[in-house]
């Protein structure tokens, strides 16, 4: 009997083109688990008992069908890109454009003056690149785009020539830099410019920007107005923000070329919205030697809605996610392999944050950003789409998948340092949370515009400060119009 070696299975996934059916090509990408808690069919037979002198069973029949698949990750900037549009049964909006071999558009070579794409590399002079994966340290890092470039250029200064890049080689608009002195904070707190033209940067209301560059000649000389920000409105030359750590204040730019950063943005929305998104996803389970000995076998979970993803930030620790998806079947492993799948892509920004360094921002506060604690022992985040098979006479399983409401679930445990937490518990005041993890792979940033604090019990641990456990619920903010929107960013400093 062959010997199934199990710290080598491996897991991968494909999204399908319609539910529980794979596109002629598929694109398969491996997962990085942990733990796998469930994966295949969960069968439901019926015994039969009949009345009988020989006081036994009979044979029994086979009615029902569940496949789940579920597991943990590690949060890495990968996991996320991968999956949180089926989480949030949206589309990316904004600054999505990468060009690598995962992507619609490649990078096939480099020359001394461009990056060389199959497409879309018409970018504006002044915008801003992060290059990561090539085998030349000159081509890795944030770029400005010169003048000219075209749709399979992307005019840079200063690279090395690479005539076939590295397969993680990748390049992704990250951002904008300013002309001289034009981008500027007003009395308002708002930013404003009289060249450069923010509607045309691909921002949405809602979205999560980070303000102000490495060096000190991209940053306002003002130290608050710097970090992240939301973006209220976009006119032409206005940029209207909120929550940013501390207020702008007046700055004119004076001999500043300054760095604003951004990327890709999801929130959910309405069933009847232009963004909203349905995405089913098909697992492989890889078994070596189930077979035989050197003949592997496979199986198949298909027609797997995402249905509940929790972030867990422990204190001191890496940050994890678990991935939990409601899917139609599972069929018996077989060793016939689903085409595309023995050549899957491998993950590239995977770069593990923990919960010390990496957290760029963790707080609660008022609509009015008068804080409320930024002190937090952990953090659960979890989105929960209430998914449920739905299931019909005639069809072992499930006949097709119901998505219900995202509910928007936090659980968290604070250091008690401020009275007004017990008092937003007691007065149902609406409070806004926000949290960002960051690493060299790139940031992410939750916003929950709305939400309401339950619970208040307290703790009182011998020889360390008082703590105060507090749920959060989110719920539909009236202006934005959702209960959670992600910033995803190829790049953001450090500090």
């Amino acid at each position: 009997m062959s010997r199934v070696a199990t710290n080598t299975i491996s897991l991968a996934y494909a999204k399908e083109a319609t539910l529980g059916v794979l596109p002629g090509s598929p694109l398969w990408k491996l997962v990085e688990p942990n733990d796998i808690s469930a994966f295949g069919a969960n069968l439901t037979k019926v015994s039969r008992n009949p009345i009988s002198k020989d006081r036994q069973r009979k044979k029994g029949t086979t009615t029902n069908l569940e496949s789940p698949v579920e597991f943990e990750a590690d949060v890495t900037l990968e996991a996320v890109i991968d999956f949180l549009e089926g989480f949030c049964f949206s589309k990316f909006k904004g600054s999505t454009t990468v060009w690598g071999p995962q992507q619609t558009n490649d990078v096939t070579s480099v020359n001394a003056t461009e990056y060389v794409v199959t497409a879309a590399g018409a970018l504006a002079q002044n915008r801003l690149v992060y290059a990561r994966g090539f085998t030349n340290a000159a081509n890795n890092g944030l770029k400005v785009v010169g003048a000219a470039s075209t749709a399979t250029a992307i005019k840079v200064a200063g690279l090395v020539v690479e005539a076939s890049p590295p397969v993680e080689a990748e390049v992704a608009l990250t951002g904008v830099r300013g002309a001289t002195g034009d981008i500027q904070v007003n009395a308002g707190g708002e930013l404003i410019s009289a060249a450069l033209d923010f509607t045309t940067l691909g921002l949405t209301v809602g979205q999560g920007i980070w303000v102000g560059g490495e060096a000190a000649a991209q940053t306002f000389a003002v130290a608050a107005n710097r970090g992240f920000a939301r973006v209220v409105s976009i006119a032409a030359n206005l940029l209207t923000i909120d929550k940013t750590a501390l207020p702008f204040t007046v700055d004119n730019g004076a001999g500043k070329n300054i760095d604003i950063y951004f990327g890709r943005f999801l929130r959910n929305v309405d069933v009847d919205h232009a963004d909203f998104f349905e995405q089913s996803f098909q697992f492989e389970g890889a078994y070596p030697n189930l077979e035989s000995v050197g003949v592997a076998a496979y199986e198949y979970a298909k027609g797997n809605y995402c249905n509940e993803l929790t972030f867990n930030l422990p204190v001191a620790d890496k940050a994890t996610m678990t991935f939990g998806f409601v899917g139609t079947d599972t069929a018996p492993p077989t060793i016939t392999r689903a085409t595309n799948a023995a050549t899957p892509v491998l993950p590239i920004k995977t770069g593990a944050m923990n919960t010390s360094a990496d957290i760029a921002r963790l707080r609660i506060t008022k609509t009015d950003e008068t804080g409320i604690t930024t002190y937090f022992k952990s953090l659960n985040f979890t989105l929960n789409n209430n998914v449920t098979p739905e299931n019909v006479l005639a069809v072992l399983g499930a006949a097709f998948i119901n998505i219900g409401n995202l509910d928007v679930d936090i659980d968290t445990q604070l250091v008690f340092t401020n009275k007004e937490v017990p008092i937003a518990i007691r007065d149902n005041t609406t409070v806004t949370m926000d949290w960002s993890l960051r690493n060299d792979d790139g940031g992410m940033f939750f916003d929950v515009p709305a939400m309401t604090l339950g619970g208040g019990d307290k703790e009182f641990p011998e020889n360390e400060s008082v703590l105060i456990n507090t749920p959060a619920e989110a719920f539909k903010d009236p202006t934005l119009g959702t209960s959670l929107s992600v910033s995803l960013f190829p790049f953001l400093p450090a500090a």
